[in-house]
């Protein structure tokens, strides 16, 4: 047997054995990967497992309670570009930092980077995992009905092998082949053995990681790590044990030595035993299965309670009186006819098990009546609702907090260096509204001294303080006067950049009532007392105190457009005559202050 068929026949053994046979986390609980994302997708979409007509021939109705429990809890661990942060590492550069944090904004958001987060936490509640691949910086999601792992795995990187299966039209395999530089020859026999099959809609291309076992020049065994391709246009024959039979050729593409894998994976929860996480559809499959039971034993009961069923005591009576008789039509009969009560009087009893199941899914989910929106029974204290609300969503704050930690490794190992690569080059930034306040304060006084040694060495007077601040004024005024600044970035302007990478999830969750109430307590403390935001001491407190309302005090605080002295003196009454200030005069030493300065 050659290697390609070696290989072939290994990662067919390795999907046989990830679809049938399950896996035991513990002793009596199995398990199997498979079977579940079948349910997930079957469940999810409204769908029974084993159809929609029952035994007695009646249609079977689905009372899907996982839809909103999911959207709630994309709501509660979901986060957006806006809270990825750049800081300064040791001995780096805050201005260059600053830069290079609004350009990574604005490239992500033409990368639609946002997206891929969104779709993270769409996903997550339904299937409990989501897996991203990355290739030449740019991820894509992995369908995991086509993505085969060690079921019992703790995680991707222990796993002894990752088989990602993609099913190509010709046409496709073409252009893939082209990207990966495969030989012409391997091609062209793939695409014959495809056309040889019958009832082949596509060509069946493996791309696994892990162990291959290979004979070295010296004839002996070697198992490598590697990224093998192998296109199997066939289909597999096994006997009842199990055994393979009849192996279709397969054609390997490609095999190289690999080190890791291209995959990143974000989990819901967790459990020992189980490499899929848990989501919100797996979690209530038993209230579903028992609402569904209830929904359809209602129905029934229904049908029969909208039944119209006459009895009588005579036995020459023979007629369907809703059919046989008109209107007007008088009955001669020996003994009365009276209708049969056919009334439910089990509503009671399907409204308390209604309810209950229904208990039973909010509890299991944190999806309580204050995270849903609605209003609490009556006579619910205000304690417990905010209580009962910020123990739900420190369940929620740790899954968020887990996805945040993934995120900022792909973003150190993937998405940054990508991102360094894309504007290396030079190329522009355009700044507006706040973040055009905050490059002004950035850069005035570098300017302000660009200028003042641009007038000493003219041989011109020495600036007093009040040229001091009209020259500050006018620089300002000069880069706001378009309302936006256009900056080129020069090439290489990133490299050996020193940078830490935070996401700032504080607040997600927060009422915005909460938030509102927190920043007008923040702006009446500064404004009674202006050294809290100098004071070390009282600032720790601000910024505590803001943190505990859900406020990012970074935002507010980062734009100072001048010193606390400047404020003082600009505030301080002026001499002479009038109730009004003029505006400063510019003399002759401002007359090269222009947009060419800035």
């Amino acid at each position: 047997m050659d290697n390609d068929q070696t290989i072939l026949r290994q990662i067919n053994k390795e999907v046989y054995d990830f679809k049938n046979k399950q896996i035991s986390i513990v002793p009596g609980l199995f398990f199997n990967q498979r079977d579940m994302l079948e349910r997930i997708y079957f469940f999810y979409n409204s769908k029974f497992t084993t159809g929609d007509v029952d035994d007695d021939g009646d249609r079977k109705y689905f009372l899907n309670i996982n839809k909103n429990p999911c959207k709630i809890f994309t709501k509660a661990v979901d986060f957006d570009t806006k809270n990825i942060r750049m800081l300064t590492a040791g001995g780096g550069d805050p201005t260059k930092t600053w830069f290079m944090e609004r350009d990574l904004k604005y490239w992500m958001r033409k990368q639609q980077f946002g997206k891929v987060l969104n779709r993270i936490f769409m996903e997550l509640p339904i299937f409990g995992s989501v897996v991203l691949k990355v290739v030449k910086g740019v991820p894509y999601f992995v369908d995991l009905r086509n993505f085969i792992v060690s079921q019992s795995a703790e995680n991707l990187d222990k796993s002894n092998y990752i088989i990602e299966i993609h099913h190509l039209t010709p046409q496709e395999f073409r252009a893939t082949a082209k990207i990966m530089n495969w030989k012409e020859e391997k091609v062209d026999e793939v695409i014959e053995k495809y056309h040889q099959m019958k009832g082949m809609s596509h060509i069946r291309l493996y791309e696994r990681y892990g162990e291959v076992e290979s004979i070295s020049p010296e004839g002996k065994k070697r198992y490598p790590y590697q990224r093998v391709f192998i296109a199997d246009v066939g289909v597999d024959e096994y006997d009842q044990y199990g055994e393979l039979r009849v192996q279709h050729p397969g054609v390997q593409m490609s095999a190289e030595d690999w080190e890791g894998h291209p995959y990143w994976e974000f989990h819901a929860e967790k459990m020992s035993g189980r490499w899929l996480g848990i989501g919100v559809v797996e979690t209530l499959v038993e209230p579903q299965i028992r609402q569904n039971e209830l929904a359809n034993l209602q129905a029934k009961a229904s049908t029969w309670a909208a039944l119209r069923i006459f009895q009588s005591r005579d036995s020459g009576l023979n007629r369907n009186l809703l059919t046989d008789t008109r209107n007007g039509e008088i009955l001669n009969v020996d003994s009365e006819i009276t209708q049969i009560d056919m009334s439910d009087r089990n509503l009671a009893y399907f409204n308390d098990e209604f309810r209950k199941w229904m208990l039973n899914r909010d509890e299991m989910t944190f999806s309580t009546d204050a995270i849903q929106g609605e209003r609490s029974p009556a006579g619910t204290p205000l304690g417990s609702v905010q209580i009962a609300i910020g123990q739900t969503l420190t369940h929620f704050e740790r899954i968020q907090e887990d996805i945040a930690m993934t995120v900022k490794e792909l973003l150190y190992e993937v998405i940054l260096p990508q991102f360094e690569k894309d504007n290396t080059a030079e190329h522009t930034l355009r700044l507006v509204g706040h973040d055009l306040e905050t490059y002004i304060s950035l850069v005035k006084n570098e300017l302000v001294l660009k200028e003042l040694i641009r007038q000493i060495s003219s041989n011109l007077p020495f600036p007093t303080k009040q040229d001091l601040e009209i020259t500050t004024a006018a620089i300002e005024e000069a880069i706001k006067q378009n309302k936006e600044k256009i900056i080129t970035i020069p090439k290489g302007f990133y490299a050996n950049t020193k940078y830490d990478v935070d996401i700032d999830i504080t607040g997600e969750s927060v009422d915005t009532r909460v938030r509102y109430a927190t920043k007008f307590a923040i702006l009446q403390a500064i404004t009674a007392d202006p050294t809290m935001t100098t004071d070390p001491m009282k600032r720790k407190f601000l910024y505590s105190m803001a943190e505990d309302g859900g406020v990012n005090l970074n935002d507010l605080m980062e734009v100072q457009t001048s010193s606390p002295e400047g404020q003082m003196n600009s505030q301080a009454p002026q001499t002479g005559a009038g109730g009004g200030v003029s505006a400063p005069q510019m003399n002759a030493q401002m007359a090269g202050v222009s947009n060419s300065t800035v």
